[in-house]
């Protein structure tokens, strides 16, 4: 499984969120790592737990942007943010029993749900912030 790597094409132009998913990528390397290494349940939970309490952070931020600049898709937008914490978190609560495959169905999710979200999503909200001088 390839995990994703930033490159320019995923910029939104919007300096502190480009920043943030380079470090969600960032976090998702580590996750890779740690699986890959073998890594006990627990050192995995925790990077896994380091990755979610960054991407809730991430969100808050996008949100924020959102309501301070009204947004008008700012409710579906926030939606696909709580699907997606709703299902990591559902992810997270399985990776107890331990089934072989289970972490790495984890990745494939988190990164292919991070560069759709990014190429599709969070694409469509630039344009509009960048019209409200957000850079």
């Amino acid at each position: 499984m390839e995990i994703i790597e930033w490159s320019e094409s995923l910029s939104v132009g919007i300096g502190k969120v480009d920043e943030q998913h380079k470090r969600l990528i960032q976090l998702m390397e580590e996750l890779d790592q740690a699986i890959r290494n073998n890594e006990t349940a627990d050192v995995v939970e925790d990077v896994l737990t380091n990755l979610f309490n960054y991407a809730q952070a991430h969100f808050a931020v996008e949100e924020e942007l959102f309501r301070t600049h009204k947004y008008p898709e700012m409710a579906l937008h926030e939606l696909e943010h709580q699907r997606f914490i709703a299902k990591a978190f559902a992810f997270k609560e399985r990776l107890s029993s331990k089934r072989p495959g289970l972490a790495l169905e984890l990745l494939t999710f988190l990164s292919s749900w991070v560069l759709n979200h990014i190429e599709l999503t969070d694409k469509r909200y630039a344009k509009f912030l960048h019209d409200c001088g957000v850079s």
